[in-house]
């Protein structure tokens, strides 16, 4: 499982994982709150607010090249990109100044600090327990909407970005252009566009409509794709290395920056 469903919202499971344990670090400031310094709950409240906006300057100022074009893409924190490490080190900064004129008190940040950390690793240990289950391309050979036949298994041997999408999708069709800019100019990656659910005619009418050029479409009506890679919501991306192993998967619409950064995994 990588997402959790509630109703017509699709969480990402990382991102569950996330606020779990942030959850978990604001409720024991609050109880400590109530039987010490009532600054202790703003403290927390601060600090998770300060971390996560750390986080996020963090990643985009390690992909300002990918933000320029687009500088209003740094608040679609829909997309992703958020980096740990600068969001740790912003609560710290933060908590260092919340707590600077009374030093004896900051001992107090410690146990939220490790209940928050405590929830998180035993979250992501269930995590990295599931992901070793990797997942492998499978070889099937699918039609493309003009009616030849393409087997994934020629692709053997190459990384291969395997997007799964269809066209009443409106995170499938933002990212689209964006997935063919990439699929034109990266050598030695193979990029697959695999629309799930729809019929041949629907599919060249969406691409003639939207004037795009993308290699490797194929159709899977019947959605094997989908169920073999236990796809839970479109769009989702895979990215599997050159021996067909998955090494990644982005759950919704991609922005430039996390494309980069899974590119660069692959290569």
């Amino acid at each position: 499982m990588e997402a959790i469903k509630l109703g017509p919202f699709v969480v990402p499971l990382v991102r569950a994982f996330v606020a779990l344990a942030l959850l978990g670090f604001v409720l024991a400031a609050e109880v400590l709150a109530r039987r010490g310094p009532k600054a202790l709950a703003n403290w927390a409240w601060n600090a998770v607010l300060v971390g996560l906006v750390g986080a996020r300057l963090g990643f985009v100022l390690g992909h300002l090249g990918a933000y320029a074009a687009d500088p209003l893409s740094v608040l679609y924190f829909w997309q992703g990109g958020f980096s740990p490490l600068a969001g740790v080190l912003a609560g710290a900064l933060y908590t260092l100044y919340f707590f600077r004129r009374a030093r004896l008190r900051l001992a107090l940040a410690l146990p939220p600090a490790l209940v928050g950390g405590a929830v998180a690793a035993a979250l992501f240990f269930l995590l990295s327990q599931q992901a070793r289950q990797s997942e492998r391309l499978p070889g099937w050979a699918f039609s493309t909407p003009e009616g030849t036949v393409v087997s994934l298994a020629e692709f053997a041997g190459r990384p291969v970005v395997l997007n799964v999408w269809a066209s009443w999708c409106p995170p499938c069709r933002r990212e689209m252009p964006l997935l063919a800019e990439f699929a034109a100019r990266e050598e030695g990656v193979v990029f697959v566009f695999a629309n799930s659910g729809e019929n041949a005619e629907t599919v060249r009418a969406f691409l003639k409509r939207e004037g795009l050029s993308l290699p490797n479409v194929v159709l899977d009506p019947e959605g094997r794709l989908v169920r073999r890679l236990r796809v839970v919501a479109l769009p989702t991306t895979i990215f599997f290395d050159a021996e067909g192993v998955a090494v990644a998967r982005h759950l919704g619409e991609l922005s430039r920056a996390s494309l980069e950064d899974y590119l660069r995994r692959l290569r």
